[in-house]
This record gives C-alpha cells, structure tokens and sequence, in this order.
C-alpha cells in the first residue's frame, strides 16, 4: 500500500429504485433516488504479517479455510496467515514453492494441506504442521488450475488431486509414487484450464471450448456447457473462469460477464446437467462465492469484478496472443472494483441486491480481471478480496451497520424498523433504539415533516416518560406543540403536568378548536386547571380586541365553562352557557344536579332548547310546581302549550286542561280534537265556546255530542257540509229514530240532499215517511232514480225474506219427518235390559218391581214402581229433575 495508515474502504452504492414515504394529511414529496443498501462492510487486513507481506510483494493467488489464508506471490511464495493478517512463520513459515508467480492453490477440506501450481512446470503439495502427504510432481505443459479430492487427507483415501494444464490429470498415490490418469486430453486450440473443481463425485474443469462435467468413478463427460461470451473476443487468459459449488450440488461458472449456473440431475439410469441460470452481468468477474439470506433461505452469488468504463473490454483488438502483460488495455480503458449481490429471478433475469464500488482500493494502473480474486467461507460469512497489492476483508452488514446507512440516507422508517427489531443487539451500541428514535425525529423536523415526526412518537417513546418528555420540548423548541394533540400519551406513561399545559396553550393561540377538544377530552387531573383558565381568560380578553374573531371568542368560552366545571365553579360554568345559548348546558344540569341553580331561568332555557327544557322541568317535578312554570312562561303561549303537552302525556297537570284547549285552539289545532276525545277533565262548555268562536266544525260536533246536542249536531253538520254523507253516518251511528224524523225536516229545506237521503236512510226510516215530507211543488234532483232504487231493494228484501222463509220451513219439515220417524219406531227390550232410573235389570225377581215395566217411545224402559205416580204417562227418565 501506498500510504500505511489508509485502512478505511471508501464505498459506492448505485442507486435502486426511488423510496418514498406517505403520512396522513403529509405533503407530497418529492421522490429521492436511494442507493441499493450494501451488504457487506469492507476493511483492510490490518495484521502485521499481512502489511508486511504487501509491502515487498505482488499478490497472484488466495485461498482460505476455517483458520488460514494461504496467499501466493509473483516471486512463488506462499504465505499462511490468520483472518485478521497475523503470521507464525516460526511455527508455520513462509514457503517457497515455485520459482515464479504462483497461478493457484487450494486448501483441502481439513486445512492441513496447501497445492499450488505455477508457470514452472510444479504441482506442489505443502504441508501445514505436517509432511505426511507433501510432494512435488512436475509436468510437462504450464499447471493452471488444481484441486484436492474431498477426502485428501483421510486416512482411507487415495489422496487424490487434479491438475489442469491443456489436460486434466488426475493423480492418485500408490505405494511409492502417484499414478497419472487423464481425464480430458486437451489440444492448443482448446486452451488451457484455467479453473477446475471437486465437489464430491463430480468433477469440472473450464477451457475455450467451455466446461465439461466428469463423473470421479467412471471418469466420462455428464454434462458439457459452451461458453456464452465471445471466446476470441475476451481471452481467458484476461478474464479466466471461475468455479464454486451451491449447497444443492449446483456448478457456478463466472467467466469473462457471465455467470451459468449448471445443475446435475440423476435419474435412474442417468445424469444429466441442466442449465437453470444463464446471465449477463455489467462487470467482469474476478470471483464468486456465495451467501444464505437467513430471513428467505435463499441462496444469493456474491461477484467481485471489474467495471469497465468507457467502452467495452475487446482483448482481440490489441492482441494476438496470450501473454500473460498487461498492456493490452493501458491506452484507452479505466476499471472500477465492484461487489454484488444478486439473486435469481429466473434463466436469464436476475435482481440486484446491492452493489458496492470500492474506490480506494490498491490497484494497478491497468488492472484486468485475472488480477483481482475473491475466496471467501459462507457459513462464516467472511470473504477476501485480493488484488495485486493489497487485501479486503468484507463481513456481511450487521444490524449497527444497516441502521447507520439507514439514518445515512435518510431512510427513517427503515432505520427505526430495524433498530427496533435488534433491540438487545444494538444496546450497546452507539445506535440503540433510543439514539435511533431521536435522531429519526430530528430527521424528519430537519426535513420539513413534523406531522411525520408526531406519527412516530409512539412507536419511538413507548412508555418511556422521559422519551415523551424529550419530544414534548423537541416539539416546543420547534414551535410544534400542537402536532403532539393526537399522540401524547395520558396514561402508561402520565407526565408532568408542564408538558400537557405546553401542548393546550400552543392550541390555545394557534388552533381555538384544537383547545376546546382537548379540553373537553383530556381529564384535569392531568394539568394546573385554574393556570389553564388565567390563560384562557387572557387570551380572550386580547381576542376580543381583533375583529372578525367572534367564532374563535365563543369557542374559546365554551372551553372555560369546561374549565370552571372542573374547578366545580358551576354557577360561571352555567352562566357562559346560558350567554351562549349552548345546550350543552342540560345535560351540565342533569349530570352535576343543578336545577336549583335554573328554575328561575326557565324561560331563558326554553329559548335555548324548549324540548330540552321542559324534559329538564319534568325530570324535576318535585323541585318546581307546574303552575310555577306556567307562571314564568306566561308571556310564551308556545312554550306553555309545549310544556303543558309534555305534562299532560303524563297524565299530570290535569288542573290545565282548560288553558291547553285554549293554546291548542290558538296555536296547534291538529292535537286539540285528539286532545277534546281523550281528555275528560276540561269544562264542556267553555271548551264549546272556545271552539265556536273559532269555527271549527269538527270540534265543536264531537263537544255537542259529548253534551247530548244530537239535534244541533246535525243541523250544524247540515248547514256546514257541502256532502249529507257523515250526517247521515252520524244518526246511523247514533240509531235514534226521532234524530232521524229531525234530520228529514231539516233537509226538507235542502232538496239536493232529499234523493240521497230516501235511499240511504231507507234502512233506518220508512221511506213513506221522507217522502211525505218533501216539497210537492218543489224539483228534486235523483228523486225518481232514488225511488226506484228504494223500490228495488224494498223488492230484494222481500225476496230475501220469503228465501229465508222457504228455508226455515223446509227445515223444520225434514226435522219433523226424521222425529216422527224415530217416535213411530220399536223399541227392543233384551234380557238384560237396565230400567232407566234405578239401573237394576227390568226382569229382575224382586217382589218390588215384579209390577212390570214400562216402555217409552223415546227408548227408555223404568220399572213400574221406579215410575210413580206417573199420570201423564211421560218419560221420567226424560225429564229435567229426576224423580225422588
């Protein structure tokens, strides 16, 4: 490294889609472009061996384990240091395999041993605290790639390696030396391997001509995928392949902007590979490694690699081989280092979890994509990146570092869902939940979003008082008090009464309706009421002074009478309501029992509300006499008609009825004839008065009625209906004949109603006598359709009358027959015959009734003895008294 005390990684996010937030009743904003969130945190290997080591050397391969990181060099050494970069190099010195730069190496499973391969022509197996299985093979062609079988360093095993050049070999220990089995024989066309792998049975490999898939125990091809990228184009030597295994046993290939992802299928009596992903990525890709989402289980690639700028990587324009220099780009091309997350979307989708740019990171001037590696232990969530000069560790985010980047750009909700979830991890922290909640407050006032602000309170403050108290001076620092109406706690936790005081005076001068309700909500016990009311009692005084603030001054009324009933100052409470005219004041009244405070304001209380009122009065009778407050309303024949109407539907105030005819008659005439029918306690004839001097009709019927006036009744309904119709429904109704004869001299006068007269009355009155009293010399209309249709149904009830003659007689002869039928029929007397009085048999041979008997045409049989002295010869069982 350049500078020593240059440890920080300095990161850069490209942005993601925009975020934005939406409060109720909040203004819109503008929505900001978001970075996507990285997901790992970058930092130096700041060990002693590492800064050492990157001080005299250039950097050509790595790989780790559960413990090392084995790092190989461009002078063919290979360091062994711990995670944190600090070396044993007395217990585990540094090897010097090779001559030149070591191409690769590879741990075994158990981290005992280390291959590596070079340019030299060696395959070398090192040991760590051990030698059993070290050893050196030298090979024709120039090694590539390598790999240890998966049970290297068992006791059972062959100890097994491959080794790729333009061929892949596969080496197995016998006795005293290693047996070479090629696997692919490869030709210079084909290229060389450039990566190989081993994941239990199966065994890959990647030259130009693609990836090929082996089985480990029958050594033949499963599967072989073609490159998707323009070999020629981008030469592998530039951009090699690389190869991890998925927990699920799929293959990842990384080669040149591609990434395919194989997956091996067995079937009975085959296997097969399928290629489930096939992507193109914008960067090329120096490693993989992969990382379990712990929240979904879902497997996402972790991709290292360069970012070209400007235009696009093309090998094959400056080249026409594959020298290893670095040249080839160094007149037009600038790369950047990127990590990225990706998932998998489908074949050829993919979405992008994050990406990282690492901007200072120690590159060459013309750094390509065979320069930077990437190893990394995903169930340890730890990967490194390498490029020639120097080393990055990167740890996945924590819940400390989501909400810094959180509150970082602005993402307060984000920053508090998060820190709210990881309460227990985070408090020690300088970003516990506390911290995080305050500064998302501060966030959104310093945003412009205080209604944002006031909407998260509760989720920030909880039960905590001092929280609460916190926001309540943030708020009134800010000039916001009014905000915290709708979300500050009365109870769990109750605060100091300053902090509710705060929050009703900000109401008090900036929103009068926001006062009232918080004073008719909030109980007193949480505030200094008689403090609330000196205020209120000032404000009210310099709102008077304003003009066009009358709504404001009574709202600001209302709320002190609310104040003064908390303060029980009940008779200034009563008196701003009755000056408001506010209803409010009969339930204040009914609740706190003050009727003694306002029965001599009754007629004030009938102007704001006469229902009301008189509900008032009646629910408190034994406190006011009713003739008191007909006294007090006297002027308001209304208020006393409605008064009397609701004392009366109680069958109380009977002493009235007379007053109420007379209010009912001046005001309401619609309740005085159901008033007159149902009530008996008025005076009939100062009623009739009343009603005849109004002229109502009606009325005045029903009182001459009630008084026994039929016959003036009738004459007044003759004279003031234009129709006879309820005249005459009113004498059948009646059924006096004399009322009849009254009613024909009176329509004598009127022969417009003679003709209906004669057929209606007809049923009730001989119809000879109305016709005697018409006017011989006088036309009346209907009179012969009237005549005859006396004559008709004087005709019909004839005809119904000799019907219902004919009916009874036949009757009563089929009646006659059929007992005369029965009189003249036998009677049977059997043996065992009972006499009908005594119930002993008829033939008995008691001396008393050996007289006989006798037999009667009714069917009785009675001894003679039980008959008596029977000269009539009837039937004594027949009879209605039995015989003694």
């Amino acid at each position: 490294m350049d500078e020593e005390d240059q440890d920080e990684i300095e990161v850069g996010m490209n942005n993601s889609s925009s975020t934005s937030e939406s409060i109720e009743d909040e203004e819109e904003h503008d929505e900001d472009e978001v970075p996507l969130e990285p997901r790992f945190k970058y930092d130096r290997m700041k060990g002693d061996a590492a800064m050492s080591m990157l001080k005299k050397e250039l950097l050509t391969a790595i790989d780790i384990d559960d413990k090392f990181v084995a790092i190989g060099t461009q002078s063919g050494k290979i360091y062994v240091i711990d995670h944190e970069g600090f070396g044993d190099f007395q217990n585990v010195p540094i090897m010097n395999p090779h001559r030149c730069a070591v191409n690769k190496l590879k741990f075994d499973e158990t981290g005992s041993y280390i291959i590596s391969c070079a340019n030299d022509g060696k395959v070398v197996v090192s040991g760590i605290g051990t030698d059993k299985l070290t050893c050196t093979v030298n090979v024709n062609m120039m090694p590539r790639s390598v790999a240890f079988s998966p049970d290297f360093a068992t006791a059972q095993s062959t100890n097994s390696f491959i080794v790729g050049e333009r061929s892949l070999m596969l080496y197995d220990k016998k006795f005293f030396k290693y047996k070479t089995t090629v696997i692919y024989s490869g030709a210079e066309r084909d290229g060389f391997i450039n990566c190989c792998s081993w994941k239990g049975n199966y065994i890959a490999m990647t030259n130009d001509l693609g990836t090929q898939v082996f089985d480990r125990i029958a050594l033949n091809p499963i599967t072989s995928i073609q490159p998707s990228h323009d070999i020629d184009k981008v030469r592998s030597s530039r951009a090699p392949p690389k190869h991890i295994w998925l927990p699920d046993k799929s293959l990842v290939i990384g080669w040149a902007d591609t990434i395919t992802i194989v997956r091996i299928v067995t079937t009975d009596d085959s296997r097969r590979g399928e290629i489930h992903n096939m992507w193109h990525l914008k960067m090329f890709v120096s490693g993989l490694s992969y990382i379990i989402d712990t929240s979904t289980d879902v497997v996402e690639l972790v991709v290292t690699g360069l970012k070209l700028e400007d235009e696009e990587f093309d090998d094959g324009a400056s080249m026409v081989s594959t020298c290893t220099t670095l040249t080839a780009m160094e007149s037009s091309v600038s790369t950047t280092l990127k990590t990225s997350v990706i998932r998998s979307l489908g074949l050829k989708e993919y979405e992008l979890q994050s990406e990282d740019t690492m901007n200072n990171v120690q590159l060459t001037k013309y750094s390509m994509p065979c320069n930077i590696h990437m190893a990394g232990i995903p169930y340890l969530n730890t990967y490194f990146i390498m490029t020639l000069k120097d080393i990055v560790t990167a740890i996945p985010y924590g819940p400390e570092d989501g909400v810094k980047w959180r509150l970082k750009y602005k993402l307060w909700d984000a920053a508090l869902d998060m820190a709210k979830n990881n309460i227990e991890v985070l408090s020690k922290t300088d970003v516990d939940f506390r911290t995080v909640g305050r500064r998302v407050i501060e966030g959104f006032l310093k945003d412009e979003r205080p209604k944002a602000a006031s909407a998260r309170l509760p989720k920030v403050c909880g039960e905590s008082k001092d929280e609460w108290e916190w926001a309540v001076n943030l708020f009134e620092r800010n000039r916001l008090c009014t905000l915290l109406a709708d979300v500050l706690p009365t109870s769990n936790p109750q605060l100091e009464p300053e902090n509710y005081e705060g929050v009703l005076q900000a109401a008090l001068f900036n929103d009068v309706k926001l006062f009232r309700k918080l004073v008719q909500m909030w109980s007193p016990d949480l505030y200094r009421t008689f403090y609330i009311i000196h205020r209120t009692q000032w404000r009210i005084q310099e709102i008077t002074k304003i003009p066009n603030t009358a709504q404001d001054e009574k709202i600001l009324m209302d709320s002190l009478a609310h104040l003064y009933l908390y303060e029980r100052k009940y008779d200034q409470a009563l008196k701003i309501f009755m000056s408001l005219g506010d209803t409010q004041i009969f339930n204040v009244v009914n609740k706190h029992q003050l009727f003694e405070m306002v029965k001599d304001q009754i007629q004030d209380l009938m102007k704001i509300d006469s229902d009301l009122a008189l509900r008032l009065v009646l629910d408190n009778e034994d406190s006011v006499e009713p003739s008191f407050v007909m006294d007090k309303i006297a002027r308001q024949p209304k208020l006393q008609m409605a008064f009397l109407t609701k004392l009366l539907s109680r069958n109380e105030g009977l002493e009235f009825a007379d007053r109420a005819i007379q209010l009912y008659a001046e005001h309401d005439r619609k309740k005085l004839l159901p008033f007159l029918r149902k009530n008996e306690h008025y005076h009939l004839n100062q009623a009739l008065k009343i009603c005849q001097a109004k002229n109502y009709t009606e009325e005045v019927i029903f009182l001459l009625t009630k008084g026994g006036n039929h016959f003036d009744a009738v004459n007044l309904m003759v004279k003031e209906y234009s129709s006879i119709d309820k005249v005459i429904d009113y004498c059948k109704d009646q059924n006096d004949r004399d009322l009849w004869i009254y009613l024909v001299e009176v329509v004598s006068d009127n022969p417009a109603h003679l003709a209906k007269l004669l057929v209606d009355a007809s049923s009730c009155l001989n119809p000879l006598l109305i016709i005697e009293k018409m006017p011989l010399e006088t036309d009346i209309p209907g009179l012969r359709n009237a005549i005859n249709r006396v004559l008709s149904d004087y005709s019909g009830h004839l005809q119904l009358q000799k019907g219902c003659y004919d009916s009874t007689l036949a009757d009563s002869k089929i009646l006659i027959t059929d007992f005369l039928e029965d009189a003249n029929s036998a009677v049977f007397v059997h043996t065992g015959q009972k006499c009908a009085i005594c119930g002993l048999i008829v033939n008995c041979d008691s001396v008393r009734y050996a007289t006989g008997y006798r037999i009667h045409g009714c069917g009785h049989v009675i001894h003679m003895a039980c008959s008596g002295d029977n000269a009539s010869n009837k039937c004594s069982a027949c009879r209605e008294q039995p015989i003694d």
